[in-house]
């Protein structure tokens, strides 16, 4: 397994972020997607009352279509480009799929509605959701999955060269990325306080259980009964085997918690 991390070990497999040029470029692409789609929520949001269900399940269904494809197309991928496959896997599938599930996530912030809840009660919502965001991001990373790597996919193409996560945080969810992209849509539509920025929040999960069910699968394949075993002991992106022991280790910030303890919550 290769001992890069982050966007070191991305440089490798897309040379283009080694140039300012590059990365430019990069970013104007990925920015270009996430911009459009605001645009189409914008318009589309503005249309009738229930326009936003109706562009966000639209681009849900484009993000959820490229899920499907990227899983499927990443052995020939490998087998055309070589080296070099992450490379165009990442610009074919990789930033448009990022674009349009970060481009859901945030929707909710941008619709307005008649008042839900009490608005004292929906900000302290909000921001225990937000909390949960950050919490989940640090236990991440302490566990060893690096979003970079990781996150972006880039072993779906290179299986080879790393090794299953499943310490830390990881004992109690599968996907804990997940459950944090989840939190903060919900989050989003707290703080908005009404009944549509819930249901488009809402809308943002059917991408997510397509990605979990296609993203275990491949695991499955990948790792056999090893990833079968840990399914049947862990939740997808809910811990509801070990709810206490999953928000006691969200405030464990010491790096090298034995798992053995971990069980015994």
């Amino acid at each position: 397994m290769s001992e890069k991390r982050g966007f070191e070990y991305l440089k490798e497999k897309v040379p283009d972020l080694k140039t300012s040029r590059g990365k430019v470029l990069s970013g104007v692409y990925i920015f270009g997607i996430f911009g459009g789609c605001l645009l189409f929520f914008f318009w589309a949001d503005s249309l009738v009352w229930y326009g936003p269900l109706i562009s966000q399940l639209s681009i849900a269904l484009i993000g959820t279509a490229l899920s499907i494809a990227h899983l499927r197309v990443a052995s020939r991928y490998r087998e055309k480009y070589g080296a070099l496959a992450y490379r165009y896997y990442f610009y074919h599938y990789i930033i448009p799929i990022l674009a349009t599930w970060y481009a859901c996530c945030f929707h909710p912030l941008f619709i307005g509605g008649p008042q839900l809840l009490p608005w004292w009660i929906a900000i302290i919502i909000g921001l225990i959701l937000l909390v949960l965001v950050f919490l989940t991001e640090l236990q991440i990373e302490k566990s060893g999955f690096d979003v970079t790597t990781h996150g972006m996919d880039i072993f779906t193409i290179f299986p080879e060269e790393t090794q299953p996560v499943h310490g830390e945080i990881y004992s109690y969810i599968r996907h804990p990325l997940y459950f944090a992209l989840m939190c903060m849509s919900f989050c989003w539509a707290f703080f908005r306080n009404n009944l549509i920025g819930m249901l488009v929040a809402l809308i943002f999960l059917f991408p997510m259980i397509t990605a979990i069910y296609l993203e275990d699968n491949e695991l499955i394949e990948r790792y056999g009964e090893v990833h079968r075993n840990y399914i049947k002991r862990t939740g997808a992106i809910m811990p509801w085997r070990r709810p206490l022991g999953f928000f006691k280790q969200l405030l464990q910030f010491r790096k090298g918690q034995d798992d053995e303890e971990l069980e015994k919550d």
